[in-house]
């Protein structure tokens, strides 16, 4: 089975999750995974989301309500349970892209807005302490707290009233700001590994690995189809990245040594793709990869070799997707 997060803005916006079978038909009874009723709050830009158990996270992006909430399954639905974290509990929280759950009980979040990616103990609702190699290195430094990963730009728009230190480049996130003053080009997807973050900098034209406990920056994966990274995905410890400038994907294998300095990936898809955006690997063993503009969700091999579209004519421009074996969903 298939869940995809949807574009979620306009009038025409699927603020829900698509629910489709292996055969990439949509599910008969109940399409959409998540419970529409009145007592739920109002779910708006759904982004990234993970499952435990029974509970799944969703990132909700929306500027004015960003938020991380928990849905409980019950039956063929997911029902709204609460709110994890929101901008009220950690003001670093600005239209979140991505998440995830790390090994140590912290929820890690890429905030757009804010241009950094926070720590978060879910339980407490709290910010955890911000990152040692940050306080280290910066001491008289002005971190929003949980700052596991900092902006190299301190004085975004969404920060009102204290203007974070700048952590100079390489180790602080570059930003590229649109007509507005806003983040165009910021974080984005995350995946947390082995004591790792691996983190898309997005305007670096970069992914840039961290070390979880610290944010001690240790390595960074670039290469010419590496521009504009926005998705990550991490399979088999092979470490595949999307990358919307370039129409890539490229895949970095994880071996047992520290990543230390430059790395390079090998090529998987060259140039093939419009707008890649949500990855995926199928029942088959297969790629699957989302086209955000065209609405659609492509196939290849593993090794690049293009099976044709898989998904065609999806109600709203396609951003997360994740496959659920039959026997979790």
């Amino acid at each position: 089975m298939w869940w995809i997060t949807y574009r979620g803005e306009g009038r025409r916006g699927v603020d829900n999750i698509g629910v489709f079978e292996d055969s990439g038909a949509p599910r008969a009874k109940h399409p959409l995974l998540l419970d529409p009723s009145a007592n739920a709050r109002p779910l708006h830009i759904a982004r990234g989301f993970a499952l435990a158990g029974d509970d799944l996270y969703i990132a909700n992006a929306w500027r004015k309500d960003s938020y991380v909430a928990r849905y409980r399954r019950e039956g063929n639905l997911y029902r709204f349970a609460d709110i994890v974290v929101s901008t009220e509990h950690v003001e670093a929280m600005v239209h979140p892209f991505d998440l995830e759950l790390g090994d140590d009980g912290h929820l890690y979040v890429s905030c757009q807005d804010t241009n950094t990616v926070i720590a978060i103990v879910p339980e407490r609702q709290e910010p955890a302490p911000v990152a040692a190699h940050l306080r280290h290195a910066f001491p008289q430094g002005n971190f929003l707290p949980g700052t596991r990963v900092a902006s190299s730009q301190g004085r975004l728009p969404e920060v009102e009233g204290r203007a974070p230190i700048d952590v100079p480049s390489p180790l602080g996130l570059e930003v590229v700001l649109n007509e507005h003053g806003r983040p165009r080009h910021s974080v984005r997807g995350i995946v947390a590994y082995r004591g790792y973050l691996y983190v898309a900098d997005q305007a670096a034209d970069a992914v840039k690995i961290f070390e979880l406990s610290s944010g001690r920056l240790r390595a960074s994966i670039r290469g010419k189809e590496v521009r504009k990274p926005v998705h990550l995905l991490l399979r088999d410890e092979t470490l595949y990245i999307g990358a919307a400038g370039s129409g890539s994907i490229v895949a970095y294998d994880i071996t047992q040594r520290e990543p230390h300095g430059l790395l390079s990936g090998r090529v998987v898809i060259d140039g093939a793709l419009h707008a890649p955006s949500g990855l995926a690997i199928g029942p088959d063993g297969d790629l699957y990869v989302a086209e955000r503009r065209k609405r659609c969700v492509r196939r290849f091999s593993r090794e690049g070799a293009d099976k044709g579209v898989f998904i065609e004519e999806l109600p709203d421009r396609p951003e997360f997707m994740l496959h659920i074996p039959d026997a979790a969903a």
